[in-house]
């Protein structure tokens, strides 16, 4: 059921827009969340919503796939916009346009049952640090680089003919976006490789890939210079269960074209199973 966060942003965005499809700013920031939390707690005083971190209201609306559309204002759907994320510049969100086609407010990419399931090894990882397991993001992340999952996903799964992957950072905060990773992938013939910066969205079991996100960080990184890429390929990976970590390639963009980006087509996907089970990941 839409929660008291769903009216806020409700009455936000009623604050702004005149029909039938006029919205005189759609960028929402951190103080325009507090504002309108103090204001509904006014008129709710046995409902109240806590406005001492205003930086973790979207982040909370849109963690799972139930609360990114079943709590996304259904007025706010009908008049045609969904919201994307912000960071930096005491920004939170934005509403935006929902793409032509699209019948839910957020696009969330999970496995089916088409999905291949691949077995990847994990005894090449020290015992040590399994001891040391978690089952945050940061956790799955360190078991991807150290098993090598989006190297193995780009060798095996790409449609692209890849030779050579490099993970150059993780946590990058860009044009006011960030990206848990960052990887440059080399695509061949060997002689004449051609470079690819890869984006890398991170999820746990609980938070969903939502293609929003991921638009953004592709955005932010074709502003990055110096590497001499023409083109991007946006990957994400989610813990799924026991040990089983889901990787979604999409369509690769070129740089020109990612400032007005407005949906992502899956390239190639599949579940990798961990053998054996890595403590933390998926539980």
């Amino acid at each position: 059921m839409p929660t008291s966060k769903t009216k806020v942003v409700e009455a936000i965005f009623n604050a702004r827009f005149i029909p039938p499809n006029q919205l005189t700013n759609p960028i929402v920031t951190l103080d325009d969340i507090h504002q309108a939390i103090i204001s509904y707690n006014a008129v709710h005083p046995n409902d109240k919503i806590s406005p001492r971190n205003p930086a973790n209201f979207f982040k909370d609306l849109i963690r799972g796939k139930s609360s990114a559309n079943n709590n996304w204002p259904a007025s706010v759907f009908r008049a045609g916009y969904t919201g994307r994320q912000l960071t930096g510049e005491s920004r939170s969100f934005e509403f935006i346009p929902i793409p032509s086609g699209q019948l839910q407010a957020f696009r969330i990419h999970n496995p089916s049952t088409n999905t291949v399931t691949h077995r990847i090894e994990s005894v090449s990882m020290p015992i040590a640090s399994r001891l040391l397991a978690r089952s945050d993001e940061a956790w799955l992340f360190q078991t991807a680089v150290k098993l090598r999952l989006v190297e193995t996903h780009l060798a095996l799964m790409s449609p692209h003919d890849i030779v050579q992957v490099d993970h150059l950072m993780m946590a990058v905060k860009l044009h006011k976006t960030e990206i848990d990773a960052i990887f440059l992938a080399h695509e061949g013939p060997v002689t004449r490789p051609q470079p690819i910066l890869v984006t890398c969205e991170v999820k746990g079991k609980r938070d969903d890939i939502l293609e929003d996100q991921i638009i953004s960080q592709t955005e932010a990184a074709s502003k990055i210079i110096n590497i001499g890429h023409k083109y991007i390929i946006p990957i994400a990976m989610k813990a799924v269960g026991l040990s089983e970590i889901y990787v979604v390639e999409f369509e690769k963009v070129h740089i020109s074209s990612a400032a007005t980006l407005t949906s992502l087509i899956v390239s190639s996907e599949a579940t990798y199973k961990l053998i054996p089970t890595v403590p933390g990941i998926g539980k």
